[in-house]
């Protein structure tokens, strides 16, 4: 029996390759998608991907825009996609340059993707944004339990206000991408299966960076979960401590959960959240695992505050541990296979 092909977008983000590398070691075969040649060569040679390459297992195609491409090459055979490719770059300026790739883009491949025959589950990774208010602050949520069934309460006409700006955006363009899936998959009557993973802020190791540079050289917003996590276990003891805007994270192991999802057909749409969490527990974890490395990890105030604040929100992520069969990864193991991450790319040579 020949193996199974998932097409997977944006493979040069940060939680692609750990995606395709799930897929991969469960015997499917791997096309992702990148907007240019230079992305595409620099994933071939990402360490978790090249063998995989080698072996013929992962192919590269180049999509250069999500809204006028040809999508027939990329969706020619494949039996699953992945939606992972989304802009979270807070340095965009209006709402549409957020929208146009997330809702607009999401509605032209799924249309596209309705006509494939080969094709029997899609998913698409959201994030927890299009389910609640991240930028109130955790405690006035009064301890909520969110569930799938929440939806972010801003409107497409809520972008236009004056005082709104691009973490409203983003916010807003993940809540109606979601809701364009599901609308094209009814629209065009798709006989896949359609499930959605809404994420807090994701973290683990940095698999889709070759050198050390690309994370220095990233311009400020472009890249929140490389670049805070650089930060804090990279930066020198003496760095702030970077504010957290989820009370819950996820590992990098969110992929087991797609890959959960894709293969069990599963329809819906999930919430996916691990430990509690804020950067002065993680960086005291880290100082804890490896104070050979104190001067590099932040410091912060080792005995301020390691827990969300009372009254917080929580993410209920039941469904998908019971549905997809998922135990989300502890904090500890995540920042261990971080820093291991970080040292594989020489992060801790004294200059």
């Amino acid at each position: 029996m020949s193996s199974q092909t998932v097409l997977i977008t944006g493979l040069n983000g940060f939680t692609a390759p750990h995606i395709a590398h799930q897929f991969l070691s469960n015997g499917w075969n791997v096309r992702g998608t990148v907007r240019s040649t230079s992305k595409k060569e620099a994933v071939l040679n990402l360490p978790s991907l090249k063998e995989w390459a080698a072996k013929g297992k992962l192919e590269i195609v180049i999509v250069e825009d999500f809204l006028t491409s040809d999508w027939s090459e990329a969706l020619n055979g494949a039996d699953a996609v992945v939606l992972a490719a989304s802009p979270f770059n807070m340095t965009l300026k209006t709402y549409e340059e957020f929208a146009h790739p997330a809702v607009k883009g999401t509605t032209r491949i799924l249309e596209a993707a309705a006509k494939v025959s080969s094709i029997k589950s899609i998913a698409y990774v959201s994030s927890t944004v299009a389910v609640m208010n991240y930028l109130t602050p955790a405690a006035t949520h009064e301890g909520k339990i969110y569930t799938e069934k929440d939806w972010l309460p801003w409107t497409e006409e809520d972008a236009k206000k004056e005082d709104f700006s691009a973490a409203h955006w983003y916010c807003i363009s993940k809540k109606y991408a979601g809701r364009a899936a599901r609308e094209t998959k009814e629209r065009t009557g798709a006989t896949w299966a359609l499930s959605s993973y809404c994420s807090p802020g994701i973290y683990g190791p940095v698999e889709h960076i070759n050198d050390i540079k690309e994370i220095k050289n990233l311009t400020p917003g472009s890249d929140l979960s490389t670049s805070s996590l650089y930060r804090a276990l990279c930066g020198g003891e003496k760095s702030p401590i970077s504010p957290e805007y989820h009370v819950q994270y996820v590992d990098v192991n969110l992929a087991a959960a797609i890959y959960s999802g894709v293969n069990k057909k599963s329809n819906g749409r999930f919430l996916t959240a691990g430990d509690f969490w804020t950067f002065q527990k993680f960086a005291n974890i880290a100082r804890q695992l490896r104070p050979d490395l104190s001067k590099f990890i932040v410091k912060g105030n080792p005995e301020g505050r390691v827990d969300p604040e009372e009254g917080s929100y929580r993410l209920d992520a039941s469904a998908s541990e019971k549905e997809l069969g998922i135990t989300y990864r502890k904090l500890e193991d995540t920042v261990r296979d971080t820093i291991a991450r970080f040292e594989e790319l020489g992060a801790y040579k004294d200059n």
